[in-house]
């Protein structure tokens, strides 16, 4: 009498210890490389924008992959930098006139200060123990920013390595482009075709999303500081750059900026300054959100703006920054997975 499992016994149990020994060792491989997840993140999304720089590069001028990854990078670094640091110049310069005013203007507090209350008491806003509160708030703030720089200072090298790891992935990404997709390939049990418009899809909704983020917030400085030097706002420049960045969150951005800048000339006595910047920021925000900003981020995506506006909001709040990325190529994707069931319903039927 055989004692033994049958041969098919024996096949569920290997596959099975097989495939608990995979699962197993890539939960430990995953854990290992979680403190690197934002590095691979980066890099990947770094990869996919830069891949037709490397390609044109390799093939227009028969480089090495090497040289034409390397280049990709050196020159995506120069077309950052040289902006970045030009604006911070500015927004340098701006900052020093903006203390040396403060500093010249000192004796006028007492006079803003009195106007802020009488707009207060005029709402009916109590401000006998206001100037203690925040006096109380401005020093619990300076000690804690005196407390956190030295961790921040020690996280500089921190950041300074990641970025030396996100540069070195993004170069191994664009180099061994093909050899890390026939590896997916041989382990993906989906069909290449089905794999390749994933791939095809998610590599056009992150660039795209790059690209039209990127328009937006240019387009968002231009109009917040023409705005701003309009109305007779010192410093436009610098709330220009912060309008721009300010567009990147959803639904209350920009009212961070141009609701203070506002409410600080209606208090120093330009009350059509005030309604005048507030008018504009709404009517260039509705522009932008309606008109303008649908056409770059939604026509390049090929989303629609309402997909795109809650995969950025749900992207935030999984994902953090880079949900605003994710979050639309995540619906782009769950659209892709959803055709494809269907069309393999389709196939059995």
């Amino acid at each position: 009498m055989k004692t033994g499992l049958s041969a098919p016994m024996r096949s569920v149990l290997i596959v099975a210890t097989t495939l608990a020994v995979v699962l197993g060792l890539l939960f430990l491989l995953f854990r290992i490389l979680q403190p690197f997840l934002f590095v691979f993140l980066t890099a990947f999304i770094l990869s996919v924008f830069l891949n037709p720089l490397f390609v044109y590069l390799h093939q227009r001028f028969r480089l090495p992959k090497a040289v034409s990854a390397i280049l990709a990078i050196v020159i995506s670094i120069l077309v950052v930098a040289i902006p970045f640091f030009t604006i911070a110049t500015l927004l340098i310069n701006e900052i020093s006139d903006l203390l040396d005013f403060i500093q010249a203007n000192a004796g006028s507090r007492n006079e803003l200060m009195q106007a802020a209350y009488g707009y207060l008491n005029r709402w009916g806003i109590s401000t006998q123990h206001f100037e203690f509160e925040a006096n109380k708030y401005i020093v619990t703030t300076l000690g804690f920013v005196s407390t956190s720089l030295t961790s921040i200072l020690s996280q500089t090298f921190g950041l300074i390595l990641n970025g030396m790891l996100t540069l070195l992935v993004t170069f191994y990404f664009l180099t061994q482009k093909e050899t890390m997709l026939r590896y997916i390939y041989s382990v993906n049990p989906l069909r290449q075709t089905d794999t390749d418009r994933l791939s095809t899809r998610a590599t056009e909704v992150i660039s795209a999303t790059i690209r039209g983020n990127l328009i937006v917030i240019a387009i968002q400085a231009v109009f917040g500081g023409v705005g701003f030097t309009i109305f007779g706002l010192s410093s436009p420049v610098l709330l220009g750059a912060l309008y721009g960045v300010a567009s990147l969150i959803p639904v209350v951005g920009i009212t961070l900026v141009w609701l203070p800048a506002a409410a600080y000339l209606i208090v120093t006595g330009n009350l059509a300054g005030g309604i005048g910047i507030a008018a504009w920021c709404i009517v260039s925000n509705l522009l932008m959100d309606n008109v303008i900003s649908p056409k770059i981020v939604s026509g390049e995506t090929r989303l629609h703006p309402l997909f795109i506006l809650f995969g950025v909001l749900g992207g935030v709040q999984l994902f953090g920054l880079f949900g605003i990325i994710l979050g639309p190529t995540i619906v782009a994707l769950s659209f892709i997975a959803l055709e494809m069931y269907r069309q393999l319903l389709k196939d059995n039927t």
